[in-house]
């Protein structure tokens, strides 16, 4: 199983950086042309990191921002006149506003810490940078994120079951969601086959709730191929609302066999 998950990824690594390498050459080319045309070749934008902050409780910090994958994000933060990194907690990609962003979710006291940052940073620094273009920034940042209060953190509601529909489908049931999030996702873990890795691997999917649906139906995966250590289907409940997400240490998966 092991074996599979590092060639797993190893390939999805691949993969990422052909492509940021790609797209560098690319803009590498174009502004070669540019110069030849007898153009200026046009700088580089700058690259920044569209982020915003908020406390989910007094120790643990909640940050959404963008993404670009060839980069290897921290989070920084001023406490009592200096600068820390702190430790990321729990972290997921979310969908919002049709757009994907990244969630961290960050221990401020994190060593015995007890007072709350003043601000907040993220900084991104390019992986690999030996394989991208100079024009390429070597590091990104976001600006000074001060964090909102607690009360800007959705809750996500309890899901209460997950019933036996027939042989081939389960109904995961769960309670209606309070304060009229924006957006009520069933997260759901099963095996998937990838057919460019030739080999099954767990992998989540993320289902969008109907508006004031407590219920909805999932197929299990039931392929005789599915290796005996991967079989569990797993599913759990997220919200989202005004750009933030419910507490992503509070999910808890309800595992079923199929």
């Amino acid at each position: 199983m092991t074996s599979r998950i590092t060639r797993i990824t190893a390939a999805i690594a691949t993969c990422a950086l052909s492509l940021g390498a790609f797209a560098a050459g690319v803009g590498t080319a174009a502004a070669s042309s540019a110069t030849a045309a007898g153009a200026d070749a046009p700088s580089p934008r700058a690259a920044v990191v569209d982020a915003r902050a908020a406390a989910v409780d007094r120790c643990s910090y909640q940050v959404v921002r963008s993404d670009d994958s060839r980069y290897v994000y921290s989070v920084s933060g001023v406490v009592g006149g200096s600068t820390r990194e702190f430790p990321v907690q729990k972290e997921d990609f979310v969908r919002i506003s049709d757009t994907w962003f990244k969630v961290a979710q960050v221990d401020v006291c994190a060593g015995g810490q007890s007072q709350a940052p003043a601000t907040l940073r993220v900084t991104g620094k390019l992986d690999r940078p030996e394989h991208y273009d100079p024009s390429v920034p070597r590091t990104i940042r976001s600006g000074a994120l001060r964090p909102a209060s607690s009360s800007v953190i959705p809750k996500a509601p309890r899901l209460t079951s997950v019933d036996r529909v027939d042989a081939a489908t389960v109904r995961v049931n769960w309670e209606a969601a309070q304060g009229s999030p924006d957006q009520v996702i069933v997260l759901e873990r099963k095996p998937f086959y990838s057919s460019e890795l030739g080999l099954w691997h767990p992998y989540t999917f993320r289902w969008n709730a109907p508006d004031g649906a407590t219920s909805m139906d999932r197929k299990l995966q039931r392929d005789p191929g599915v290796p005996a250590g991967i079989r569990s289907h797993s599913y759990w409940m997220r919200v989202v609302k005004d750009g933030f997400v419910s507490d992503l240490r509070a999910e808890r998966p309800t595992t079923v066999e199929p």
